[in-house]
């Protein structure tokens, strides 16, 4: 518990250091999900891209 009231009392302190390390784990975690999110409809767009017209080629005669 004692180590809790010296943190809040560090973050009122240096008040400018405690913001800027929240807004650099906000902008972290907004990118992380960004990311995320693009991989996901990347991954959806492809393979809506290829469902219905996927043509399979094979070589019959290699003389």
């Amino acid at each position: 518990m004692k180590i809790l009231k010296l943190a809040f009392k560090n973050m009122k302190n240096n008040k400018l250091r405690a913001g800027l390390t929240v807004l650099g784990v906000s902008v972290a975690v907004f990118v992380f999900a960004f990311f995320q999110s693009m991989q996901s409809t990347m991954r959806g767009v492809v393979t809506r891209a290829g469902e219905n017209n996927n043509l399979i080629m094979l070589e019959q005669n290699t003389w």
